[in-house]
C-alpha cells in the first residue's frame, strides 16, 4: 500500500490534511486560532525548527488521546501539512476545514490506511482500512465547506464506498461502479487525485524544511489520557517491517 515514509512513523501517517495558504500565513492564522480556543482552560506552547519530515514527525511524540500536539509543515507548493498526535485517531479535520474560512482558501483532509482489522497478535488494535480524500472550501453553504468526499472503508459490517459533492475534474470515475469496493478507491488513485491539486503526497522530499510546533498545555491533569512513542503506538497496530 502506498504511504509516507513506508509508515514507519504509523499511526501519524494514516491520516493528515493540507491548506492551501503559504506556511507563513497558515501558521499565523493557526496560532491565533489555537491562542484563542484554549486561552481558558489551558495553553498552547509554540516552537519554530527547520528539519526534515523524517525528524520533524518526531516531534509530535509522545502520542496521546486526546491529542495535544500539531504540527504544521511547509511544502515544495502552495499547500502547508497538518499533521497531529492522536494515538488512535488524528484529527486533522477542525484545521483543514476551518482555516480554509479564515484564509479564504482550500483544505484537504487524507487518510490512507492498510487494513489490520483481521491482526490478532496480542495487545494489538484493531484498525480498519481506509482511503479517503476530503475536500474543503473557502465558503460555507448549508452549514459545511465541504466541496468533494470520496472513501472505501471498512468497518464491522464490512467494506463501503462514498462519494458525495462536485465531482472534480481530474477524478476516475469509471473505477467507482466496480464490483469490488476496494477497488473504486484506491491509495493509486488518492495520489493521483492529490498531484492534480499539486501535492506530491506520499513523496517525503515534498515536505519541509520550516516547520511550527503546537503544544496544548491542560491544567486539569485528568484530562491526559494514556501515551505512547510512535515505535510504541507502530507496534499495536502490526505495520510490518518494510
Amino acid at each position: 500500500m502506498n504511504s509516507l515514509l513506508n509508515n514507519r512513523f504509523a499511526p501519524i501517517t494514516f491520516t493528515w490534511g493540507f491548506v492551501e495558504s503559504p506556511f507563513v500565513e497558515v501558521s499565523e492564522a493557526f496560532t491565533r486560532w489555537q491562542d484563542q480556543l484554549h486561552a481558558e482552560c489551558s495553553r498552547m506552547e509554540w516552537n519554530s525548527f527547520r528539519a526534515p519530515i523524517s525528524e520533524s514527525l518526531l516531534a509530535l511524540e509522545p502520542l496521546t488521546t486526546p491529542q495535544d500536539r500539531d504540527l504544521l509543515v511547509e511544502t515544495d507548493s502552495r499547500w502547508t501539512a497538518i499533521f497531529s498526535n492522536g494515538l488512535r485517531v488524528n484529527d486533522v479535520h477542525s484545521s483543514v476545514s476551518y482555516l480554509p474560512l479564515l484564509l479564504k482558501c482550500r483544505g484537504l483532509e487524507v487518510a490512507c490506511v492498510p487494513d489490520r482489522s483481521k491482526c490478532h497478535a496480542k495487545d494489538a488494535l484493531q484498525i480498519y482500512g481506509a482511503v479517503v480524500f476530503t475536500l474543503y472550501g473557502q465558503e460555507q453553504k448549508n452549514w459545511v465547506n465541504r466541496i468533494r468526499h470520496i472513501s472505501v472503508m471498512n468497518d464491522v459490517a464490512g467494506w463501503e464506498f462514498f462519494a458525495e459533492g462536485e465531482i472534480q475534474s481530474y477524478e476516475q470515475t469509471e473505477n467507482y461502479p466496480k464490483q469490488r469496493i476496494v477497488d473504486r478507491f484506491t491509495p493509486d488513485m488518492l495520489e493521483s487525485y492529490c498531484a492534480a491539486l499539486g501535492i506530491d503526497l506520499f513523496n517525503p522530499n515534498f515536505y519541509g524544511p520550516q516547520n511550527l510546533l503546537g503544544h496544548t498545555i491542560r491544567a486539569a491533569a485528568s484530562a491526559q489520557g494514556p501515551k505512547m512513542s510512535i515505535a510504541e503506538a507502530r507496534s499495536h497496530v502490526c505495520i510490518p517491517e518494510s
